[in-house]
């Protein structure tokens, strides 16, 4: 009997994963009230080495940059209806897709879609053979997001407006890794200019032209007249200055000069008392914050008793009130493919605080109190040290004799969280912002980063079934069963997952982000009311 075809769709996709049974409307842009026009002004932190959007991995360019004029065979999904976080994805230079057997994808791509009219390119329509030839340079050995790349075996053209990709295997993040914001669409005349995009030329095909670029500091992007999508973009500019001192980007942002800033809690906090007509939003961040981790196969953290009771001894909610000032918030650790990933607040709050428990539960687990334990942690920010010594005076309260270890940044990063040389860890987690890349690397069994050195049939199986499954709603119960299992074993965990605090000033219209994966698309919709 033949496979069953998911039909072409034009739906934005839950979880970033191909499911016909959620009839949720392609979003597109369009024009509010009949506004548009202004010069937006905004800051990155970092500057940025090159411009070859594919040979270069922060966020600086690929979003915050000149890489906003590049557009995706996909994006991650941005607006109203949008509860964040939310890795959901739509078509942007396609205009649907369909799959027979979850390994080999057929997209259909928009026949309306204009390189800018830039040299080399000049404006010529995008072919198929501009995703196949971006793709296959990504994925090449020498980029660095090649490895978003890495579940694909082939790409081909099917004629001038299609695409098949094929993979080694079902992967339910696939679509996720062609929205991510560092897979761009380049033109094959740009790179073979110079045989790099280095030195540029900037020439996309979506929203923003590349105007100017001073001194590589601040970069100037206008309107693409041309854009295929309806009605977009509103502003008539986008200005990005590049400022890594923060106290100088913020005072840029008090006087006006900078309309959408990134803010540190103590600043929210002043910020909003003193502004109180400005706009605000605190971002749920995926796979960003303090993580704690146990020696599953060490003393005494080889007894999950002892796991659990430590886990008890610790309050992450005052924790999060009194050191992250509330810009965190309590997980296990699985990035949040859509918001309802999460456990009920609840449920996860019953694996902590409650210190009678947790006694009981070491006494059960140890000879003798108290129990001699070394945390490990990395000399990042104060506040993981603080929220570090906060767990260490919480473990005492259970019977643990709990010191920390101070380790700098490299050390943590190859000998503790890669190395696996500890007996427990408190400290930032890999920035790893895909489900599967969490869970099929870092909490199966075989995983190459397990290095709790934990083996667990049962999870094991949930991360597998989930890997692969294409349907939304049975793969969301199959990963907060995961999340339950894990945090039963008491593995690892995240007691403050970052939150990012964002406020803009009321001129600033239409501003509805999705800042994960290094999206930008939400800036098309945004427009200033003076």
């Amino acid at each position: 009997m033949p496979a069953a075809t998911v039909p072409i769709s034009t739906r934005v996709i839950p979880t970033a994963i191909p499911s016909p049974v959620i009839p949720t409307p392609a979003t597109t842009a369009t024009v509010v009230d009949n506004r548009r026009g202004g010069t937006l002004n905004l800051v990155s932190r970092q500057s940025i080495p090159h411009l070859d959007v594919q040979a270069d991995v922060s966020a600086a360019l690929a979003a915050w940059g000149p890489g906003i004029a590049y557009s995706r065979l996909m994006r991650f999904s941005s607006g109203a209806g949008v509860e964040m976080p939310s890795l959901s994805v739509e078509c942007e230079l396609c205009t649907g897709w369909q799959t027979s057997d979850g390994v080999t994808f057929d997209f259909a791509l928009r026949d309306d879609v204009l390189w800018q009219d830039l040299a080399p390119v000049n404006a010529r329509h995008l072919v198929a053979d501009d995703i196949v030839f971006s793709y296959e340079r990504q994925r090449s050995g020498s980029m660095p997001n090649g490895a978003l790349l890495h579940i694909v075996d082939a790409v081909y053209t099917v004629g001038d407006d299609g695409v098949r990709i094929s993979l080694r295997a079902k992967d339910a993040d696939f679509l996720s890794a062609l929205a991510n914001g560092s897979s761009k669409i380049v033109a094959r005349e740009a790179v073979e200019l110079d045989g790099s995009l280095r030195r540029g030329p900037t020439v996309g095909s979506g929203a923003w032209i590349l105007e100017e670029a001073r001194d590589d500091l601040t970069f100037t992007l206008r309107r693409n007249e041309s854009y295929f999508m309806t009605g977009a973009p509103l502003l008539d500019r986008i200005v990005v200055h590049t400022i890594a001192d923060e106290h100088t980007a913020y005072a840029a942002f008090r006087v006006n000069n900078v309309d959408v800033h990134r803010l540190r809690p103590e600043q929210w906090e002043e910020f909003a008392q003193q502004k109180p007509d400005a706009k605000m939003l605190a971002f749920k961040e995926i796979g960003v914050g303090l993580e704690v981790a146990f020696n599953t196969t060490a003393p005494p953290f080889d007894d999950v008793r002892a796991r659990r009771a430590a886990m008890l001894a610790m309050r992450p909610n005052r924790a999060i009130d009194e050191i992250w000032l509330s810009a965190a918030y309590l997980t296990q650790g699985v990035p949040l493919g859509r918001a309802d990933w999460q456990l009920p607040d609840d449920e996860i709050a019953a694996y902590f605080d409650d210190h009678a428990a947790g006694r009981q539960l070491l006494i059960q687990a140890v000879d003798s109190l108290p129990v001699p334990v070394v945390i490990s942690v990395g000399d990042f920010d104060a506040q993981y040290r603080q929220h570090a010594e906060r767990i260490a005076t919480e473990m005492q309260s259970v019977g643990f004799d709990a010191t920390l270890n101070i380790v700098d940044r490299r050390r943590f990063g190859e000998q503790i969280w890669l190395g696996g040389d500890y007996q427990m860890f408190a400290g930032p987690t890999a920035p790893i912002g895909t489900p599967n890349g969490y869970m099929l690397a870092v909490l199966s069994s075989a995983g190459a980063w397990n290095t709790t050195r934990h083996t667990d049939d049962a999870l094991d199986t949930l991360i597998l079934a989930q890997a692969g499954e294409y349907d939304a709603d049975e793969r969301r119960e199959l990963v907060l069963e995961a999340q339950r299992l894990a945090l039963d074993g008491a593995y690892r965990f995240m007691p403050a997952a970052a939150v990012s605090l964002w406020a803009w000033w009321p001129q600033v219209q239409g501003m509805q982000p999705n800042f994960a994966g290094s999206e930008y698309s939400h800036w098309e919709r945004v427009w200033l009311d003076d």
